[in-house]
């Protein structure tokens, strides 16, 4: 089962990378909303270093079931693949302020639906897993504060 949760860990650093890149190329593109962006994509970065930090403790505890691991690592890795395309579309492209909110909403929004769920509802004993729900809690708080800026800066879609 390790082999599975590395990969698993693997997958979830690299999706908060991924979306930190995807969002500093929105603060780069898109001027007023730099700080909208810039912010939340350190966030994502600093996620990632949470995860990269409780590591070896998570390798030690059972937590999830094998095939709970091997699912949440699946959807891990389709979402990363969908937000390397992203990343390509607006590094190389010219979508529209309005296309870089509509993807950062369905991203967040998706990972509050895949992204340890099990975690959002389980009670546990486990200070990994406590830290990974607080990690879980933050993304939707993303799409929470998403949801306030564009209602703030009127952007509706």
């Amino acid at each position: 089962m390790n082999d599975v949760i590395k990969l698993l860990l693997k997958e979830s650093i690299d999706l908060e990378l991924n979306i930190g890149d995807l969002y500093q190329i929105f603060s780069a593109k898109f001027p007023q909303d730099y700080n909208f962006w810039w912010k939340i994509s350190i966030e994502e970065i600093n996620h990632a270093a949470l995860i990269e930090s409780i590591n070896d403790n998570f390798l030690t505890e059972s937590i999830l079931t094998a095939d709970s691991i091997r699912k949440h690592a699946d959807d891990l890795m389709k979402m990363n693949q969908f937000i390397k395309v992203q990343t390509e579309r607006f590094k190389f492209g010219s979508p529209t302020r309005l296309d870089a909110f509509k993807i950062a909403y369905e991203i967040e929004n998706s990972i509050g639906e895949t992204h340890f769920e099990i975690f959002m509802t389980a009670s546990s004993d486990s200070s990994v897993a406590k830290i990974l729900q607080k990690l879980n809690g933050e993304d939707i708080n993303h799409a929470k504060r998403m949801d306030m800026y564009m209602i703030e800066n009127d952007i509706v879609f």
